[in-house]
């Protein structure tokens, strides 16, 4: 049977048509920047044509399954993948064997032009708990031209007791973000379905229904994407990049192409529709759409798909990741609105599953990115919904439905998370488990190294790690769910290897998972050699005999890393700020993990090349000079190049960390010299001091330094040298900048430096003001001859000042020293500083620090 009427009768199309040779017009890069779409099909691997998308099947449950394809011969063709405007008749059959012996279903439905020829065929009065095969055909000049065959299956009655299940879930494909080994290894797995929780594609700025279209198109010409649709039915639900970024229900998250957010959300939500195997009950009508869906395997598992966009409450407090504000704790917002959430919990109230599965896309653990008294969240997540989730976390406090698990996606990282119901309270009640899984290709972006660096204040949170991406691959049995973490080592090949980055069970009737296995890959400790104490914060590398680096892993509070590589042998290497870098070779073999220990020596004063300082934002190269002690490492440019100093970033500042953190600034611009006094929004962005040359001047020793020689590019003839110098023992890196004036007659300039943070809550800070998070910067007369910037990762950094004779100009984004210097001809003027990044212990106020340096 089929999900559509009986139709009239409609033309054959000829082979010619169907066969037509791929290639046709590039529609060029998708979004500025984003990535370029392939110019032609030629070169990809496809399936045969018009099924060139490939085949999938989706939400069986124990009596019918969903079967689907789409018609599109070019898939590059426009947003009709090179199919002509008119219907067009195509077979189906599903049979009890792979070689269609056995045919049980079979049946013709017609694939329309307005529903860009996909077919959704519901296959009913199936047999339960059993496979079956399944393919299409279309009727074509010289015979009929038939799809990949597809397998599929049912899932048991609903009284049944299966005495096991396994599947996967899966979540965040961009398509900019490389290729899909993830998939590659998921098809190769022994499951019986798929769970999807969304981000299938990443939009455009483009909002019309074309453009989604040929987005779902592009993403399935994936060879291993379409091999996984092929051989699991996939259970499918949405977050936001199926539409837009962040949107809420009716609101856009991002400006769009102009058309009204309704319509954009109706061509989304219809191109998914016509993309993926979902039942006629999940067809859009306009901009809604019921997703949100239970079903059962047996009495062994319940879930619960939901929803967490089309209703929820707009993000408070202007979205992002910052202090909730008063709005954020309203208990009338929703995440799931208020009909979605009362049939959640109805159905868990009702249920009789051993396992309570709730899938769903945003992490709904508590996690504080701040570790002092403050507090910073991701309001997009449950976090931006604390009234909402309680009263989830309260339902199964009172009413103990069994065996409670929550998978989510979205922040493409994987996590093991303890629920509480109170999360301020370590020795709260755990009353459910949570597993979040890595993204299938999406990057982690920036807020990798915000997450680890936050974890001391998130006991709750068992494992973290946002390095790799992968998929989830879960096995449950009455007795335990056993959760295994696969990753891959490199989205940018699509062979790349597979391993099992950590393996957790939860035991029936006890929430909370423990570590079972030691998983695959390099582990190991890294600790000060002289006392023993674990390092956290420090870069691990793994690099072939060729130099090219296979893995990397930053360790964690506890000096543990883990890091990934093929069997073979490696050089591994550990680099954190205070300490000499160490590296000691190492042999992987087949299926057999490894545990290395490395103690590190305290660092002396050194400068030159070899070293970096690790962080989210590190920028400094191979060629960079690093100036390091044991308590503090400066990166200074010797070539590398910053985008927002183009041109001018040789011999400045671009990486600053203390001891046992990692660099959280973007840059220092140090220092400008200005005819005009900077003023406004842009102010930070002077490109007044060029320099022509950077050199070592003492690597060594007592002291050790670097000098970077150049000039004013607004006063040629006004010559500017910074000497950067390190000693042992000091939590600065001291900066002398000498102006000279070259000129016959005298100048008048304005010199200082501009700091520049961009960490997880980014904040500027001057002497007797307090913290600075204002928009739009301001005149501040410093109390004291210093000005600094801080985060949530409880580092602060400081430019100190040798006098008080400036102003500060700050905005809670950068901040900035200002001084006006009048040179006679000859004469020349210092500026002196210190350069300081230190831990502020997590203080009330991050910057009372720098008063007692």
């Amino acid at each position: 049977m089929t999900d559509l009427l009986p139709e009239p009768r409609v033309p054959r199309l000829g082979r010619r048509r169907f066969l037509t040779a791929v290639g046709g017009t590039a529609l060029g890069a998708l979004a500025a920047g984003q990535f370029a779409w392939p110019e032609s099909a030629e070169a990809l691997d496809l399936d045969t044509a018009p099924f060139t998308l490939g085949v999938a099947s989706g939400d069986p449950d124990h009596h019918s399954v969903v079967l689907w394809t789409r018609l599109a011969p070019d898939p590059l063709n426009g947003e009709t993948g090179g199919m002509p405007a008119e219907p067009v008749e195509v077979r189906w059959e599903l049979a009890r064997d792979e070689r269609f012996r056995h045919v049980v279903r079979r049946g013709t439905v017609t694939a329309r032009p307005e529903s860009a020829h996909s077919v959704h065929i519901v296959a009913e009065d199936l047999a339960p708990d059993r496979w079956y095969w399944y393919r299409f055909s279309t009727a074509a000049e010289g015979g009929a031209v038939h799809s990949r065959t597809g397998r599929t299956r049912t899932l048991p009655a609903p009284g049944d007791r299966p005495e096991r299940l396994r599947f996967a879930f899966v979540s965040c494909q961009s398509w900019a973000g490389g290729a899909y080994p993830a998939y590659r290894d998921l098809a190769e797995q022994d499951i019986d379905f798929v769970l999807h929780l969304g981000d299938y594609i990443y939009e455009t700025a483009g909002g019309g229904l074309a453009e989604f279209r040929r987005l779902h198109q592009l993403y399935k010409t994936s060879p291993d994407l379409r091999a996984a649709h092929a051989r699991f039915p996939f259970f499918t639900t949405w977050d936001d990049h199926e539409v837009q970024n962040n949107y809420a229900a009716d609101i856009a998250g991002a400006a769009g192409d102009g058309r009204p957010f309704l319509e954009r959300r109706a061509n989304g939500y219809q191109a998914y529709y016509e993309h993926l195997p979902l039942r006629p009950a999940q067809r859009p009508d306009g901009p809604d759409a019921l997703l949100y869906r239970r079903f059962d395997f047996g009495r062994l598992a319940g879930f619960s798909v939901l929803d967490t966009r089309q209703y929820r409450s707009d993000q408070p407090c202007g979205d992002g990741r910052k202090e909730p504000c008063t709005e954020a704790y309203d208990p009338a917002r929703t995440m799931t609105g208020i009909e979605q959430e009362r049939w959640l919990l109805d159905g868990l109230d009702r249920s009789r599953a051993r396992w309570n599965v709730i899938a769903q896309q945003t992490i709904m653990a508590a996690f504080d990115y701040d570790l002092g008294p403050g507090r910073i969240v991701n309001l997009d997540q449950w976090d931006g919904y604390p009234a909402a989730r309680t009263r989830i976390l309260d339902f199964f406090e009172r009413k103990r439905p069994a065996n409670p698990v929550v998978l989510s996606g979205d922040w493409h990282s994987a996590w093991v998370n303890d629920l509480k119901k109170d999360f301020g309270d370590p020795g709260s009640r755990t009353v459910a488990t949570e597993f979040v899984g890595t993204s299938v290709s999406s990057g982690a972006g920036g807020w990798d190294a915000d997450v680890r660096t936050g974890l001391p204040a998130n006991p709750h949170v068992k494992f973290y790690n946002g390095t790799y991406r992968g998929y989830t691959l879960c096995d449950i049995t009455p007795e335990r769910w056993r959760t295994e973490l696969r990753i891959v080592l490199s989205t940018g090949d699509a062979a790349s290897p597979a391993f099992t980055l950590a393996t957790y069970e939860v035991r029936d009737g006890r929430p909370g998972a423990r570590r079972v296995g030691a998983g695959d890959g390099l582990t190991g400790r890294i600790t000060d050699g002289a006392t023993g104490a674990p390092l956290g914060n420090v870069q691990v590398t793994v690099t072939d005999t060729e130099g090219r680096r296979i893995g990397a892993s930053t360790t964690d509070a506890a000096g543990e890393f883990l890091a990934f590589a093929p069997p073979g042998t490696y050089t591994l290497a550990a680099n954190g700020v205070g300490y000499e870098p160490a590296e000691r070779e190492v042999t992987l073999r087949e299926g057999a993990g490894l545990t290395v220990d490395l103690g590190l020596t305290r660092s002396g004063a050194r400068a030159g090349t070899g070293r970096t300082v690790p962080g989210p934002q590190s920028q400094a190269g191979s060629s960079d000079l690093v100036l390091s002690n044991d308590l503090v490492a400066l990166a200074v440019s010797a070539g590398s190049e910053d985008p927002q100093l183009s041109g001018v970033t040789l011999g400045k500042p671009l990486d600053l960390a203390a001891v046992g953190r990692l660099d959280q600034i973007d840059w220092i611009n140090l220092p400008y010299a200005s005819v005009a006094q900077p003023r406004g929004a842009n102010a930070w962005q002077q490109r007044t001091v060029k320099s022509d040359s950077v050199e070592v001047v003492s690597s060594t020793g007592a002291e050790a330094s670097v000098r970077a020689v150049g000039r004013s590019t607004e006063l040629p003839e006004l010559a500017v040298t910074t000497t950067y110098s390190i000693r042992k023992g000091e939590p600065w890196v001291r900066a002398d900048s000498v102006f000279t004036n070259n000129a016959a007659t005298a100048v008048t300039f304005w010199t200082g430096d501009v700091l520049d943070h961009d960490g997880a809550g980014q904040r500027s800070g001057v002497a007797g003001h307090g913290t600075i998070t204002a928009g739009s910067p301001a005149d501040f007369a410093p109390a004291a001859p210093w000005i600094g910037m801080t985060g949530s990762d409880g580092q602060t950094y400081g430019l100190l000042y040798e006098d008080a004779q400036f102003t500060a100009y700050a905005c809670g984004i950068w901040a900035m020293s200002q001084r006006k210097v009048t040179l006679e001809p000859g004469a020349a003027f210092t500026l002196r500083r210190r350069i300081a990044a230190v831990d502020n212990g997590g203080a009330a106020d991050p910057f009372a620090v720098l008063g007692g340096l």
